[in-house]
């Protein structure tokens, strides 16, 4: 109080007139009586709420890191708009960029990446729900490679590799173009990505080819697969003679065991074919 010209004798002399305890406090109004009595009604009825508990009400920031009180905190019943807050005017120039440039709708990239990849419905859903269409169509820009492989890798296989407990957030773009780029040459075959996914989040800073390398996951020639399946066909050429074509399944699942995914099944299903025509 004496900081607004109210002396501390003055002060005393109240508390004495009051008798006013340690404990105690008293309220000074100078105004108009009826202003002053109806300021005195409500500090009143404040102190009175401030024995049920802390008070709701809205309060501002101030600059000192401290609050003032603004209004009381709105109910379910408010029916009205900020009165503390000026309008604010949102012109079409405003409006008509961000309204040219709204991100589609699910159901409308889905139905646009069927089209444009000629993906199934389900591996567009997929790419879509789990929010990896983004990352499909930025791989699919630079790499000139089969747009289903790559859907599958981030719609299934990523799901799937982290829940083996590998951390999938550090494949990065680059990553994915490094890998689609060794497919797209012909250097890995389709059952590699997968793998090759996994060894490059264990050595992310490494180039994609060398992980490829290191993990004996890079293609042979087409020359160097037709001579092992070669040699396969003719250590069974009894079962050829006697099953014909009907050896064909046996085959491919001894080829394919012996080449390892380092070649497309694709080619190995046509080299297995030829050399069993060859006998027959």
């Amino acid at each position: 109080l004496p900081a607004y010209g109210i002396t501390q004798e003055e002060v005393d002399k109240v508390s004495e007139y009051l008798s006013i305890g340690e404990d105690d406090a008293f309220i000074i109004v100078a105004h108009d009586e009826d202003i002053a009595v109806s300021a005195l009604e409500e500090v009143k009825r404040r102190a009175n709420l401030g024995l049920e508990g802390v008070v709701e009400e809205t309060r501002k920031a101030l600059d000192d890191g401290n609050t003032e009180y603004m209004r009381p905190l709105p109910t379910a019943n408010r029916m009205y708009l900020e009165t503390d807050i000026p309008l604010f005017k949102i012109t079409s120039d405003r409006v008509e960029p961000i309204a040219n440039n709204l991100p589609e709708l699910p159901d409308v990239k889905q139905a646009r990446i069927i089209d444009e990849y000629s993906l199934s419905e389900d591996l567009a859903t997929q790419l879509v729900k789990r929010q990896e269409a983004d990352m499909f169509e930025a791989v699919l820009a630079d790499v000139d490679v089969d747009a289903t492989p790559v859907a599958s890798l981030l719609a299934y296989d990523l799901r799937e590799i982290k829940r083996e407990g590998h951390d999938i957030n550090v494949l990065t773009l680059n990553h994915f173009k490094g890998i689609f780029t060794l497919l797209s040459e012909g250097k890995i075959a389709k059952d590699s990505v997968r793998k090759l996914a996994i060894e490059t989040i264990k050595a992310p800073d490494t180039e994609i080819s060398e992980i490829a390398e290191k993990n004996n996951l890079t293609m042979l020639s087409e020359d160097d697969v037709a001579e092992i399946i070669a040699g396969i066909v003719q250590n069974n050429e009894s079962m050829v003679k006697e099953r014909q074509m009907g050896a064909m399944g046996p085959l491919m699942g001894m080829c394919m065991k012996e080449l390892k995914g380092k070649a497309d099944g694709g080619m190995v299903n046509k080299i297995v074919r030829e050399e069993i025509q060859k006998l027959i």
